[in-house]
């Protein structure tokens, strides 16, 4: 358990020894320190030690505060950062000029990774609506690379959504309350579920970003405000469809017929989720763990920015 996730009203966190505890109602869970990386307290009414906090920052183990978006509104860091001046200098420079390039490459991986997991569905779930989408991505993707501005490769990102989530809906992919996709405050259990899992996925870029010394709040996509991580949510892009969306759709029997996303439900997608990231994937002739590649993507994103490297997004395999 290397990224840990507390999501349960009432919760205690502490420290014992050289281990974490955590206390809910009768039971009590230690986890040894050596082997976490990020803690993640995904609920308000979570109390959690001093003790802890200090050993936490002394390890190098960050700390992420999740919103009810399951942004991270807050951050305990420690002092001891490997990222320099000089790589926040490279990407505010590269910010400043012409984006668009490097934009084009996220949104189309972002489609083809769509399309990736509807053709992984299709193997098992053959019908007119994945074949369709399928196509109807592959199109898109293509398009999406030759934008002239921002505003066009928006527009194919969105097309693109729409026309992968309905495919998901008319397979019967979902349980059966879901309609269409909604972000944040949704009460459908799909929708409840998936914002959870990219709140999850977002911690893992998150640790990768601060890991590379980088700026979270400056991107290349999305709008630049107050609280809104900009790059962390590009990053994102890559992976959500095969990192979050297929443990939802893999989960879809246990959400069936459930008008909220319980405690159980949550422990159950976090550890999918959890399992998908410690996964080995082929990255460059090697087989990593998709965590790492995820750190080593963003570490290649340093050199597009210093102008040494050529970034390219993780495509997935089906």
């Amino acid at each position: 358990m290397r990224h840990l996730v507390i999501c349960d009203y009432g919760s205690f966190i502490g420290l014992k020894k050289h281990h974490i505890l955590i206390k809910q109602k009768d039971k009590v869970i230690s986890y040894p320190l050596n082997r976490l990386r990020t803690l993640s307290i995904a609920k308000s009414g979570i109390s959690i030690s001093t003790d802890l906090i200090e050993s936490l920052s002394t390890r190098g183990i960050k700390t992420f505060f999740l919103d009810f978006r399951g942004v991270a509104h807050s951050a305990i860091l420690g002092q001891s950062q490997h990222g320099v001046v000089s790589v926040r200098i490279a990407q505010m420079t590269f910010c400043k000029n012409n984006t668009l390039p490097l934009a084009k490459k996220i949104i189309s991986a972002k489609i083809k990774n769509q399309r990736a997991v509807l053709n992984y569905l299709d193997k098992y779930h053959k019908n007119s609506f994945l074949k369709e989408a399928i196509k109807e991505l592959l199109k898109n993707s293509e398009q999406a690379s030759q934008a002239k501005n921002i505003t066009i490769l928006l527009g194919f990102e969105g097309a693109s959504a729409n026309s992968y989530f309905q495919a998901l809906r008319q397979s019967k992919l979902f349980s059966s309350s879901f309609k269409k996709r909604e972000g944040r405050g949704s009460q459908e259990i799909n929708n409840s579920m998936l914002n959870l899992g990219y709140s999850v996925l977002s911690s893992y870029l998150l640790n990768a970003i601060i890991n590379a010394g980088l700026e979270p709040y400056l991107g290349l996509l999305h709008v630049k405000r107050p609280g809104k991580m900009a790059l962390v949510l590009d990053l994102m892009e890559e992976y959500r469809a095969w990192v979050v969306d297929r443990n939802v759709i893999k989960l879809r029997s246990q959400s069936e017929g459930k008008s909220f996303l319980d405690s159980s439900l949550k422990k159950t997608l976090i550890t999918e989720i959890q399992k998908t990231c410690s996964k080995k994937y082929l990255y460059y002739k090697k087989k990593l763990k998709l965590e790492y590649v995820m750190q080593r993507q963003v570490y290649r994103l340093c050199g597009h920015f210093y102008g040494e490297k050529i970034y390219r997004p993780y495509l997935f395999k089906w």
